[in-house]
């Protein structure tokens, strides 16, 4: 990206206010001495709606707030009407430098106007992205006479940011036991699931459990993300907020990547946990590789993945064998996905086909999601949703399936955990897995 020295900046900014002015928003996007989005983030302490991702081992790093545009909807319709404001704030754009981005959260149901968490996008006044040291702030303003040299002041405090350094509190141990949302039903679950698979109902189903930690202390955002980025570089680290609480966790999977027309996305279905020697794990590797439960989920997984990106033209989606995920606690099966993207289509589009996938809905998706909410006595609200950011133009972007993760709100955590049941699924397997799977979470809780 092109840099502009201090009197290249005034007349393009001064320029940009005198097309934009009153017509919507003037955004301007420079490079900065290296940054910590994670660190800009904690500074400002703004409230929400924020937006903070992180993949440590890929050296990629956004955070975003102070709102400037939001959009707020619910329904089947959800991923086109959110398409549908994005294409209009795109036209109100004045843009200094590359066109900004949009963070986007989509909660596991549709919603409706009487209940459930809806979906939002919003245009962030200042945003952070780092990617192997190479820090852009992105500021908007809106395009009002006075907004370039607002811009120019704003620009010059990125520039010369002094981060506050705000030590965590001590941390409280996890508790022996949590407090089960429901009380002890999911062992029952999985048995009248694996029932309901046998008359036909469906091939698979995703059941999560969710647990309340309360304590005298409030629990530190910024300081759980802090442990949990250190301790799975692997995943992506990411805080986005709900109508009840900020959701912060680490998760393995990417629903959808969108950069240069090419198109990523992955299957992850199959669990075993990691073992204590090297040889315990290579086993378990070895186990999980050859099971015939796990390879034929994660197989179901995968198909319809294809299948989707399929239905909305995406050229040439390939797969390659599964491969083993490890992370800190737990290792799964894992297969690339990779297409094209048609010139007629677009980000969202594309993610509203694959949202939910069947490792965290079911399979067949519209046999299988009916029997959820019957099942589960919490609400997911974003956990297993997509959550992200794309590009103001629509044709770029990443959305991560929100999962090993917690609802914060005060003194309170919801960490939540989920397993797919298929034939031959054991309770006892199945919760086990589960509470491998909460580890994650509940061990970076600050």
């Amino acid at each position: 990206m092109e840099t502009l020295d201090a009197s290249e900046e005034a007349k393009a900014l001064a320029a940009a206010e005198r097309r934009a002015v009153g017509l919507g928003f003037v955004t301007y996007a420079f490079r900065t001495p290296e940054l910590d989005p994670l660190a800009v983030l904690e500074t400002l302490d703004e409230p929400a709606p924020r937006g903070y991702f992180e993949n440590p081992s890929r050296r990629r790093a956004h955070a975003a707030g102070s709102p400037v545009a939001i959009w707020i909807g619910q329904g089947e319709a959800r991923f086109a009407e959110a398409d549908r404001w994005l294409r209009e704030l795109n036209d109100t754009l004045t843009c200094v430098g590359p066109r900004p981005r949009v963070i986007a959260t989509f909660p596991f149901y549709p919603g409706s106007a009487d209940e459930g968490e809806p979906a939002r996008l919003f245009l962030p006044g200042w945003q952070v992205v780092n990617e192997d040291g190479v820090t852009i702030v992105t500021l908007v303003e809106r395009a009002i006479p006075g907004c370039a040299a607002r811009l120019t002041e704003r620009a010059e405090s990125f520039r010369r940011f002094s981060y506050r350094s705000t030590p965590p509190p001590p941390r409280a141990p996890v508790p022996t036991v949590l407090s089960e949302v429901g009380g002890a039903w999911f062992p029952s679950a999985v048995v009248r699931a694996t029932e309901l698979i046998k008359e036909g109902s469906f091939e698979k189903i995703v059941l999560s459990r969710a647990f309340d930690w309360r304590r005298s202390e409030p629990f530190s955002i910024h300081a759980t993300l802090h442990r949990l980025r250190r301790a799975n570089p692997p995943c992506h680290t990411f805080l986005v907020d709900e109508t009840d609480g900020a959701m912060v966790g680490a998760t393995p999977e990417t629903l959808l990547s969108l950069f240069d027309g090419a198109v990523r996305s992955e299957s992850v279905a199959g669990t075993t946990r990691r073992g204590e020697s090297a040889s315990e794990d290579a086993s378990l590797a070895e186990a999980l590789l050859t099971s015939e439960k796990d390879r034929r989920e994660h197989t179901a997984v995968t198909a319809s993945i294809l299948r989707r990106l399929r239905m909305v033209g995406v050229i040439a989606a390939t797969s390659r064998d599964a491969e083993l995920l490890r992370l800190g606690n737990v290792m799964h099966l894992r297969t690339p996905i990779e297409g094209t993207m048609p010139a007629d289509r677009r980000f969202l589009e594309v993610a509203g086909e694959l949202h939910p996938t069947p490792a965290v809905g079911g399979k067949p998706r519209a046999l299988a999601l009916p029997f959820i909410p019957g099942f589960e006595p919490h609400q997911r609200g974003i956990y297993t949703g997509a959550v992200g950011w794309v590009s103001a133009d629509g044709n770029s972007g990443k959305l991560f399936v929100a999962l090993r993760c917690a609802r914060l709100k005060g003194a309170s955590a919801r960490a939540f955990a989920g397993a797919g049941i298929v034939a031959g699924s054991d309770p006892g397997a199945e919760a086990t897995e589960t509470e491998m799977k909460l580890r994650t979470i509940l061990e970076a809780l600050v």
